[in-house]
């Protein structure tokens, strides 16, 4: 009985020991994949459509495009003819000034002082020689009035017969010496006199022109657009330090580079929109460029150094449609092909030089050459190698 229990244990024991070895074995290749994800398919590649284009029929205009001001028609910079040192400012930028009045002026206290004493002696030879000439006058009546009597008393001896003869000469040197007297008196004043005058006159004069390019005086009635002036400040001569503008005539003043200047002519139409009202749009004539593109100055003189591009307004400042100082964006065409055949810039290819579209003409595609005129920033000009209707696939 003993040895039956011991045989049943170690068969119980061998049994559980086969259990857990199964158990510990790894799963079959069957539950390995059912446990694995399906892995995504890679989706098939899509080929992408180039666009087309059909050859119109139309104008093709070219434009250039540029920047500009709302600037006065009328505009003058100011300076001093000599150097010194500011005394006085008499405006502020934006004010209004009149012909004649004095803007700034320098330092000027002893030409001043020099003025008014050469206008005293002016005033001092003048009425020297006035009174000179009044008298003049009085002694010529006086010597014609004793000549007059002279002639009488002459007459009247030359009919009495009993006048002695000598008494007779008397009366005849009587009218010669008062003769004498009248002639010298037409001479006049003395000369001494009239240069004292104009030696007087001058000397004014000089001092009111050294005076007058110590100061800046307004040229004509506007606004003062700028002013870089303030007391005590040294300044030399012929530097430009304020302008002035007449603002009751306004136009567009752009300045260009040269190859723009070289698409556009005077008198050429152009249209131009405010930068603060893009939706308003305004017409203007190109008036003047600059030199050498038109008739604008060649720079020698003060006047001719404007280079700007110079555009009138065709519309008047109503309404406050436009003002001094605003921006605008002007366009101006240059080159216009009426009813041609066009395509769109991305529809011409271009290799090493070569232009050419590409025409669909059903399942087929071919190369032609092009030949191309009017190039506008939306529309080519196409002179040869496409007809109307035609369908060009792009790049």
């Amino acid at each position: 009985m003993r040895n039956l229990f011991f045989l049943q244990a170690a068969v119980a024991v061998t049994a559980a020991a086969l259990l857990a070895g199964c158990a510990l074995m790894p799963a079959t290749r069957t539950e390995q994949s059912a446990a694995e994800p399906t892995p995504t398919p890679i989706p098939t590649a899509q080929i992408a459509l180039k666009p087309t284009y059909q050859v119109g029929r139309g104008d093709v205009v070219r434009t250039t495009t540029f920047s500009g001001r709302i600037s006065p028609e009328r505009e003058t910079e100011l300076f001093f003819q000599t150097d010194g040192r500011v005394r006085s400012v008499f405006f502020k930028r934006n004010e209004s000034v009149s012909e004649g009045e004095v803007i700034a002026e320098f330092e000027i206290d002893a030409l001043e002082r020099e003025l008014a004493a050469a206008e005293l002696e002016l005033e001092r030879a003048q009425v020297t020689l006035d009174e000179a000439l009044r008298a003049l006058e009085f002694d010529r009546r006086e010597a014609q009035a004793r000549l007059e009597r002279a002639q009488i008393l002459l007459e009247g001896a030359e009919r009495d017969p009993n006048l002695a003869r000598a008494q007779v000469a008397v009366y005849q040197k009587d009218v010669e010496l008062a003769q004498i007297a009248v002639e010298r008196l037409g001479s006049g004043v003395s000369p001494l006199l009239e240069n004292d005058r104009t030696r007087a006159r001058y000397a004014v004069e000089k001092l009111r022109q050294e005076i007058a390019e110590a100061q800046i005086i307004a040229p004509f009635d506007g606004i003062l657009l700028s002013l870089s002036l303030t007391p005590g400040q040294a300044v030399n001569g012929y530097q430009p330090v304020a302008s002035v503008a007449d603002a009751s005539v306004l136009e567009i003043s752009a300045d260009l580079l040269s190859n723009q200047l070289q698409e556009l002519v005077e008198g050429m139409p152009v249209t131009f929109v405010l930068s603060s009202r893009p939706g308003q749009s305004l017409n203007g004539t190109i008036r003047r460029l600059p030199y050498p593109f038109g008739s604008g100055g060649s720079g020698q003189t003060i006047e001719e150094k404007d280079k700007s591009t110079r555009i009138a307004i065709e519309q008047p400042a109503q309404d406050d449609s436009y003002a001094l100082g605003d921006l605008v964006r002007v366009t101006a065409e240059v080159e216009r092909a009426q009813a041609v055949l066009w395509l769109p810039p991305q529809a011409i290819r271009n290799f090493s030089g070569r232009l050419f579209a590409v025409v669909q003409e059903g399942d087929v595609q071919r190369r032609v050459d092009v030949r191309i005129g009017v190039e506008a920033a939306d529309r080519v000009e196409v002179l040869e190698g496409i007809e109307e209707g035609q369908v060009i696939v792009g790049p």
